[in-house]
């Protein structure tokens, strides 16, 4: 298995050196493992390659619009579904440098000129334009809520997606109060 690694890896290099023909030397060594070099040494065989430029594939074709410029060239795209599919509902995460990833799926795929919006407790959440996936840092405890909504050019919601709850826990930085029979002082010893 070392051996063909070690001829991938000499073939590869080769091919990363972007020479037409090369030489690889092959012999084996005192203790009976084939070796390969880039130079001769006395009882190696010469192997030669020839590499080839790899051709670049032509340009695609620019596409076709057969509808007008402007807003009037943007089909109005109806929605079947929007969703975040994660974090699952109510998914709790622990610790204050707890990060809650976000991740978002439609149906079909987001069109020309429909921008893609993610809020957390009714607040939009900055990041990329269009964005699927969301890094959600420094949450407070407590309950959060995300929805995502689709709006088109104007602002006018197109669709949103079913709210989905979290819970963000933190230990507590509060000493934990005695319960049960911890608050009452031990019993005094009885004479004998």
């Amino acid at each position: 298995m070392k051996k063909w690694a070690c001829f991938l890896y000499c073939l590869w290099a080769v091919g990363a050196a972007a020479q037409t023909t090369t030489e690889v030397w092959v012999w084996k060594d005192s203790n009976g493992v084939t070796q390969y070099s880039d130079r001769p040494v006395a009882g190696a065989k010469k192997l030669e390659f020839t590499t080839s430029e790899p051709k670049t594939p032509p340009p695609a074709p620019a596409a076709v619009r057969t509808a007008p410029a402007g807003d009037a060239a943007v089909a109005d795209v109806k929605y079947r579904s929007l969703e975040i599919w994660q974090p699952t509902n109510g998914e709790t995460f622990f610790g204050a440098d707890t990060v809650v990833g976000v991740r978002i799926r439609m149906d079909p795929e987001l069109a020309e000129g429909d921008t893609l919006l993610l809020y957390l407790d009714g607040k939009l959440v900055e990041g990329p334009k269009n964005s699927r996936e969301y890094q959600l840092e420094n949450l407070d405890r407590g309950v959060h809520s995300i929805t995502s909504v689709i709006a088109d050019r104007k602002g006018n919601e197109k669709i949103r997606s079913e709210p989905r709850v979290f819970h963000i826990k933190q230990a507590s930085v509060i000493a934990p109060q005695a319960v049960g029979p911890n608050l009452r002082p031990p019993p005094r010893p009885r004479p004998r």
